[in-house]
Parts: C-alpha cells; sequence; structure tokens
C-alpha cells in the first residue's frame, strides 16, 4: 500500500488534498476539464484559490478518477476520545443497525416512477401481440374518454363560473 498523501478532517483538507494529486501526476486545469466533459474554466472554480464553486459529488468522482486516488477512511483514536462520552449518552431509538430498510416516505416517492417503467415494458409487451386494427381501435377509445372528460369537466367549470356571477350579483 502506498503512503497516503493527506490528512483529511475538513472540506479544506480534502480540497489540498486533491490539489496535491493533480500536481503530482502534473495535470493542468485544462486537462483535467476536457478528460472530465467539464465546462472549461471548472477545476480551476474548484480547486483554485478563489473556490467559486463547491465540490459537488460528481466532479469530486470525476476528479477522483482522473488523479488515479481512493479515500480510506480510518478511526481516529484522538477524535475518538473526544466524542466517546457524547456517544454514549445518545438517543439510540432512531438508529438502524442491521439490515437497512428504506422508508415508507422514499418508497411513496419513487413508486410512480417505478409504475410507470413497468408500464412502459407492459404496453410495449402488450402492442407487439396487437395487430395494426386493434392498436387503432385502442388509441380511439382512448380519444373519445379524453374527450368526454374534457367536456365534462368543462361543463363543471361552467356551472362553477354560473354560480359564482349568480352569488355576485347577489350581493
Amino acid at each position: 500500500m502506498n503512503a497516503p498523501l493527506a490528512t483529511i478532517r475538513t472540506q479544506d483538507d480534502l480540497i489540498e488534498a486533491l490539489r496535491v494529486a493533480k500536481t503530482m501526476r502534473g495535470l493542468s486545469n485544462d486537462f483535467c476539464d476536457q478528460r472530465a466533459g467539464l465546462t472549461r474554466g471548472h477545476t480551476d472554480k474548484v480547486l483554485g484559490p478563489t473556490r467559486a464553486k463547491s465540490l459537488s459529488p460528481m466532479v469530486f468522482d470525476l476528479l477522483m478518477e482522473i488523479f488515479a486516488v481512493e479515500l480510506i477512511l480510518v478511526p481516529n483514536p484522538e477524535a475518538e476520545a473526544r466524542m466517546r462520552p457524547r456517544w454514549e449518552d445518545r438517543d439510540t431509538s432512531n438508529v438502524r443497525t442491521g439490515e437497512h430498510r428504506v422508508s415508507k416516505h422514499v418508497i411513496e416517492r419513487a413508486k410512480p416512477h417505478v409504475l410507470r417503467e413497468h408500464l412502459k415494458k407492459a404496453n410495449a409487451a402488450r402492442n407487439s401481440q396487437l395487430s395494426c386494427e386493434q392498436r387503432s381501435e385502442i388509441a380511439r377509445k382512448g380519444g373519445r374518454a379524453r374527450q368526454r372528460n374534457r367536456r365534462k369537466n368543462m361543463r363543471q367549470r361552467l356551472a362553477e363560473r354560473k354560480a359564482a356571477k349568480v352569488l355576485e350579483a347577489s350581493l
């Protein structure tokens, strides 16, 4: 295993370590921008002295690959000694141990996207089994149903407007 290039405890340490890796490889900012597919000057805005842009996860991944480095986390005994009293007094009721489950909220947010993908595949499979005339008939029925719904919604909106005008006139 190679010797570590840097010890990283803060984001500033991380940026400095990436600068060291870039210098060690003899890479220019322009080369990094081209290789990573970034806009011209992006690497300088992330690693330069002004740090006009923050280090996004995507840019982090790209720079780690270009510089051919990896981030290895090891326990810090000094920090562990400082944090141990705080860890012991914490509420562990919300700590996930063992198998990690996906929260109900995340599942509810993902459900429409997953269903949409499954429906696309199911419709493609069904359509491959139908003749041209059958697909045409299904599309025609769908069009009629959409028109029916539009007319129904328009009638409801007109009735609501009429009721609002009558209410306004009575005031």
